[in-house]
């Protein structure tokens, strides 16, 4: 596959995963200092990586929330539970990997990732949520 490939493919998978407006905007908002990145990101996180067969978008979204947690990077691993209960992953599930996070990554990663998951589930119950 082509880088051009992989950018195509990346935009379409953008797309599905963040929907086509988000995805539209942030390419639309490339300028000299973001552009490569914003083709770095679509290309190969998304053409290359999240593009590839074998592996359900569920898991995926299982993976990529264990390592930005375990980095503590909890915007982003926000971001990834609301997308991996889109992509079909259960709660339960996410809270055993809340609790697997605590025991391997230590309590306070475990405490702030279990506070982030329980806002994204109120937030999802509530009323005129997505």
């Amino acid at each position: 596959m082509s880088t051009k490939d992989d950018f195509e493919r990346g935009v379409e998978v953008r797309s599905t995963l963040f929907g086509e407006e988000r995805t539209r905007q942030s390419l639309a908002n490339r300028d000299p200092l973001n552009e490569r990145f914003q083709e770095l990101l679509t290309s190969y996180c998304f053409g290359s990586l999240w593009g590839r067969d074998g592996v359900a978008w569920r898991d995926r979204s299982l993976m990529t929330m264990a390592i930005v947690a375990a980095q503590h990077r909890f915007p982003e691993f926000e971001t990834h539970v609301k997308l991996a209960l889109r992509n079909g992953c259960e709660r339960e599930v996410i809270i055993e990997l809340v609790r697997h996070l605590a025991i391997y990554c230590g309590i306070p990663t475990g405490l702030e990732a279990f506070r982030t998951v329980q806002r994204v589930f109120q937030d999802s119950a509530a009323p005129g949520s997505n």
